[in-house]
């Protein structure tokens, strides 16, 4: 029982700092938050900050990794090969990983906001590159076609998908998530399949 009351008040801790952070970073450019500012929102003294974290960007990491996890979690493995891929065919895991971002509007917001826009850009590519890269593994097959795709072409459209995602992203959010998921999934995945000129053709 004083194990369970532990844990609770561990992880409401855990939440107040975060929820603090991404307050903040509203409010003031990221390189000009420092600890007092999050412990004095947070309504926590420094020695309990210290004690779960090391840093601010110590914060922004753990918050960073949990997301990147849940995301994984909430998209699942593929099921089929991207052969078969039909843009205008429902994709539950298109629709997920949009209803991923919405859910976590205001965790994204806060981070790709131009304060901390590098790093947490940088951060986010790499796992998009490394999710996709994990897919294709998983499907043992590659985009469309029947030949060998060669490593480099393959990290290329991996850095495409992943920039693009990115910016699809930070442009819906702050769109207040207008179109809905399943409608963004669909247009997402009319680029990821026909690219500049067949997204331009869909309506």
């Amino acid at each position: 029982m004083l194990q369970n009351k532990h844990d609770i008040r561990t992880k409401r801790t855990h939440q107040q700092i975060r929820d603090a952070l991404i307050d903040l970073i509203f409010e003031k450019h990221f390189d000009n938050i420092t600890v007092g500012d999050i412990t004095n929102r947070a309504m926590i003294n420094r020695s309990t900050f210290y004690r779960y974290y090391q840093d601010k960007y110590d914060v922004v990491l753990k918050i960073f990794e949990d997301a990147m996890e849940k995301m994984k979690k909430d998209l699942g493995p593929p099921k089929e090969s991207l052969k078969n891929l039909n843009e205008d065919q429902r994709s539950d895991p298109w629709v997920k990983l949009f209803d991923h971002f919405a859910e976590n509007k205001r965790l994204y917001l806060a981070m790709l906001d131009d304060s901390c826009n590098i790093w947490f850009m940088s951060r986010l590519r790499s796992n998009i590159i490394s999710m996709l890269r994990e897919r294709e593994k998983l499907r043992s097959s590659f985009l469309v076609s029947d030949k060998d795709c060669s490593p480099a072409i393959q990290e290329m459209a991996f850095l495409f998908t992943a920039n693009a995602l990115i910016g699809t992203i930070d442009w819906w959010l702050k769109s207040n998530c207008t179109p809905d998921s399943e409608k963004m999934s669909y247009l997402f995945r009319a680029y990821f399949k026909n690219g500049y000129v067949g997204m331009l053709n869909k309506d």
